[in-house]
């Protein structure tokens, strides 16, 4: 069997260089959704404590080294097949999972049911679940939602980009409502967490851009 040269765009870890713009930038929203966002903080020179909506926010506001964008499941999956040390010990999230229009944990029902409302006025059957990467994500203001307000789809979105949950390989999953999506310690793929509003200092922000490369992936 030939070897397959596998090609790919750098990807590195975020350090906290920017945690003071970041938080700057909250200076002009209300409290309700600034308090949601704060909370970044940098944990041995690592921007850390990412949540679904700080992490949009992130992304939105410019915030990102020029070029790049945030990893989504196939960079991560490449990481850690090139470098078995890629965030070991420590968790990434890479996009929300969406099982069902609605949910029972009463502080995500009002966001599941907005972003299932707007998969499908974009054509995208939800079936079995979908991941939805952060790249394709904003924040939108929602004074229902326990939030304060909601992940909405960006008028960017290509529907190639949101994908079968059945697609993937997972370690521990839910089945309704929806949750973060996350590589953790020891390689562990899961959506089971199911609060959007809390991190630990062990999370790591994690992009990708640049041009490609074939070394070998250090964090």
């Amino acid at each position: 069997m030939a070897n397959q040269v596998v090609i790919y765009r750098k990807i590195e870890t975020l350090d906290d260089s920017q945690l003071q713009v970041y938080q700057d930038s909250l200076k002009d929203f209300d409290e309700e959704v600034a308090q949601r966002l704060r909370g970044l903080k940098g944990v041995n020179g690592f921007l850390s404590y990412s949540t679904p909506f700080r992490l949009v926010h992130l992304l939105n506001s410019g915030l990102l080294p020029a070029g790049t964008r945030l990893a989504e499941r196939h960079d991560l999956e490449v990481a850690i097949a090139e470098d078995h040390k890629f965030v070991a010990g420590n968790w990434v999230e890479f996009g929300i999972a969406l099982k069902t229009p609605g949910d029972s944990y009463e502080p995500n029902n009002v966001p599941a049911r907005v972003l299932a409302k707007e998969l499908k006025k974009r054509g995208i059957p939800l079936g079995s679940g979908k991941l939805i990467p952060y790249n394709v994500l904003r924040n939108i203001k929602n004074q229902d939602s326990h939030y304060g307000m909601v992940l909405s789809l960006s008028d960017q979105l290509e529907n190639s980009s949101v994908r079968d949950l059945d697609e993937f390989r997972w370690n521990y999953t839910r089945d309704e409502g929806m949750a973060r999506a996350c590589l953790g310690r020891g390689r562990i793929w899961d959506y089971n967490d199911r609060n959007l509003d809390y991190s630990y200092g062990n999370a790591r922000v994690v992009v990708v851009g640049g041009e490609a490369t074939p070394k070998k992936l250090k964090v």
